[in-house]
Order: structure tokens, then C-alpha cells, then sequence
């Protein structure tokens, strides 16, 4: 049934909803991007995580576990970090960040961290040493039962003053086993909007309840705007990032160029959600050129049936990347690309940390941010097309039975 939902063509009726659709979101579009977006701000630094063993790294861009390291030993005051979950081992780049962590706290830097509850079980080796670190505060964030979503965001605010979003978890494979893609900056007004969205959810794990919102004094920032998911748990002034998506994409003119974990338009397996779907599917109608690149993750029933169908599609092109395994043998939930991002055009540049499925955007917590940049949609096209065109990223093929991918033990 679902199989046969994925292969389905569009009729008139459907490409006439898409025409409604696409009319509608122009017009937001047009009206909140381009009145605002004119230049990048400049402090902006594209930060990359690569596999170890592979050629995929960019020479000009940092790593992940280098550029922690740097904003933890210059904190001053306070360290706030939302992460998914922690995980850490001995020896590994993940072991001195939290050592590094406890040094900040010892020297008098306050640090708070909150951790979704649907992994927080993973470490409790690294959470305890969390819990340990003086003055260090930790929260457990349950959204389950009020949005029915999770905690999927990662960032980090230093000293109220700089800040880093991306696709990293704080684990130690994000650092040096899986392809990672994140940005550092420090514009305060999108420092400051980011705490917002911190402190919101800071309480809403202390009680429980949906949060009373009010809109918060922050300035606008001309060239970029930070925009997060579920709406319902938004400060006033920050965008749901599912309408911003939305609009980058019927805005597109010539090229769309996207990196997921995994792209679905089904939620939870047995629901269609055509949102971004219609919208990249409309883009190719008015021949804009989609390039997607997805994980060997993405090959699991229905959604590869999916991919499948949008790949027959003039002007869409999808690669599956599969990471060679690790020379020291398998590793658990690793050796793939994770990182999120989508270039529009060569103007705009969205990176953050939701996968394009419907949970991420209308019940977990993400943040994304989006420049009108060329300049950093440039180095987001360089390491898009050294992906694009490297020996790990394979064409995918309609006709062929993908197997079931290994995520969690050599035996899956």
C-alpha cells in the first residue's frame, strides 16, 4: 500500500494543489527573505567533522573537536548546551572536551546542560561526570507528553557572546567516524535569540508544562536569521523553521542542493506528509536543478521507495553515500553522513540540525539558521560537490534492492 503511495504519479489534481501551494509561499518568501537579506554577517565559521580514513575533509574549515576545545578554554562566565545526548569514551576527542569542561568549572565558569531524555541513558559514565563539575547544573528535557517529540537540537552558548549549532552530537564519533557540518558565530543578536529559545526550554524541563511566552527584545540581523521547530515552543520572534524551509525552497530559481541523515515524506512510517516533497517536486516542474544527497541509512522500507520515485522525476538527482567501515572494525551508529544543510541558488545557505521528516519540524526541538551569504553557500557547495563526486556517493538506482542498512551492531 505504501510501496504502491511511493511510486504514484502526480496527477493534475495533485500539481494544481502544488501550483495553489507554491503561489502562497512566494509570497511569504519573497516577503521575508528578500526584504531582509542583503550581506552575511561576518562572523561566520563553517565548522566540519569528517571520517577518519576518508579524503572528505575541506582544507579552510576547522574541525568540530578543535573549535569546541577553543570556545570552552576562552569561557569566561557560563557555558549552555543542548544536546541530544552524551557520549564519550577514553582516549577519544569526546574525553577532552568534557575534561576540558571540568577545567572551565573549576576556574568558575557556570555550566548548564540539558539532555533529551530519549537517549539519556546512553552515557550515564559522561552525564555523572557532568553532574560532577563544579557549579555545573544538568536538566533531563521530556517533550514526549507535550509535543510528543524529542530534544533533537545541538548547540552551545559561551558566555552569552558566541555560539555553535550543528548537526555534532556531543559523541565521540560525531568527531572523527561520521560526516558532521556545523557554524560558529557570534552576531549578539542571534546569540541572544538562541539563549531565548535555551531558557524556554531550560524551564519548560524544570516544570513540565508549555511555556508562557512573551516576545523577547532581540535585534534583527540583516543577512541571516535563525528560525527553530515546534512552533508551540518558540519565543514570539523566531520563525517556525518548516514555513522558512518552505519558502527557500519555492523560492529556489536555479539550483537546490540538500545533505540529510535521511529524507522521508512519511511520518512514523504510515502517515504521507507531502510538505517538502511538493515543494522540491514543484521546484523540478519550473526546472530547477535538485541535487540530494542522503546516507545508506535512507535505504530502509517504504522510504527508499520514495527516493526511488522522486528520482524519476526531470531535474532531480539523488546519491546515497555509504562510508567505508572503520580499519579497527565496526562501530556502532557510525561511518555516515549526518550533516543537514541545503544551498539555494548560489545566494543562501540553511544548516542546522533537523532531518526533513514531518516529527522534526512539528514536535522536536531543532534550531537552523539561514544566510544570504555567497560566500559561505560557496564553501557549502565545496563540500557538498566533495561529496557529490566522491567514490562514496552512488546514483540511486529504481530498479535495485537495497539492503537493509547497519546501524547499531554488526549484526542489524
Amino acid at each position: 500500500m505504501i510501496d504502491s503511495l511511493a511510486c504514484e504519479p502526480y496527477e493534475n489534481a495533485i500539481m494544481e494543489k502544488i501550483k495553489k501551494i507554491t503561489v502562497l509561499l512566494v509570497c511569504t518568501c519573497l516577503l521575508s527573505i528578500n526584504a531582509g537579506f542583503s550581506s552575511a554577517p561576518d562572523k561566520v565559521q563553517l565548522v566540519q567533522s569528517v571520517p577518519i580514513e576518508t579524503d572528505l575533509a575541506h582544507p579552510k574549515l576547522p574541525l568540530a573537536k578543535d573549535v569546541w576545545l577553543e570556545m570552552i578554554n576562552g569561557a569566561q562566565a557560563t557555558i549552555d548546551l543542548a544536546q541530544f545526548y552524551v557520549s564519550s569514551v577514553p582516549g577519544e576527542a569526546m574525553d577532552a572536551i568534557l575534561g576540558a569542561l571540568e577545567k572551565a568549572s573549576t576556574r568558575g565558569v557556570r555550566i548548564r546542560l540539558l539532555v533529551s531524555n530519549a537517549l539519556f541513558d546512553q552515557d550515564p559514565q559522561s552525564i555523572e561526570r557532568f553532574k560532577k563539575m563544579k557549579g555545573a547544573e544538568v536538566r533531563v528535557y521530556n517533550l514526549s507528553k507535550l509535543t510528543g517529540g524529542i530534544l533533537h537540537a545541538k548547540y552551545w552558548i559561551v558566555d552569552s557572546k558566541e555560539a555553535f549549532v550543528g548537526s555534532q552530537n556531543t559523541d565521540w564519533r560525531a568527531l572523527t567516524h561520521i560526516h558532521e557540518l556545523g557554524v560558529r558565530f557570534s552576531e549578539q543578536a542571534l546569540v541572544q535569540q538562541l539563549l531565548n529559545i535555551f531558557n524556554v526550554d531550560w524551564k519548560v524541563a524544570e516544570t513540565g508544562q508549555m511555556p508562557i511566552l512573551e516576545p523577547e527584545q532581540t535585534n534583527t540581523v540583516e543577512g541571516v536569521e535563525l528560525v527553530a521547530s515546534p512552533q508551540q515552543l518558540n519565543p514570539v520572534n523566531t520563525r517556525a523553521a518548516i514555513s522558512a524551509l518552505l519558502g527557500l525552497l519555492v523560492s529556489a530559481k536555479k539550483a537546490i542542493r540538500v545533505q540529510l541523515l535521511d529524507y522521508s515524506p512519511l511520518a512514523a512510517k504510515v502517515e504521507y506528509w507531502p510538505e517538502i516533497d511538493n515543494a522540491l517536486r514543484a521546484a523540478a516542474v519550473r526546472q530547477v536543478k535538485v541535487q540530494l544527497l542522503v546516507s545508506h541509512w535512507n535505504t530502509d522500507k517504504p522510504a527508499i521507495s520514495h527516493l526511488k520515485s522522486l528520482s524519476l522525476l526531470p531535474n532531480i538527482e539523488i546519491k546515497i553515500v555509504t562510508i567505508p567501515q572503520w580499519s579497527g572494525g565496526f562501530i556502532p551508529y557510525a561511518r555516515v553522513i549526518h550533516s543537514k544543510y541545503l544551498l539555494v541558488d548560489d545566494e543562501v545557505m540553511w544548516i542546522g540540525t533537523s532531518n526533513w521528516s514531518k516529527g522534526y519540524f512539528y514536535n522536536s526541538r531543532n534550531v537552523e539558521l539561514i544566510f544570504k551569504s555567497p560566500a559561505l553557500n560557496q564553501q557549502g557547495q565545496e563540500v557538498f560537490y566533495k561529496l557529490w563526486n566522491s567514490m562514496y556517493a552512488e546514483k540511486i538506482d529504481p530498479l535495485k534492492d537495497y539492503p537493509p542498512p547497519k546501524k547499531g551492531s554488526s549484526n542489524d
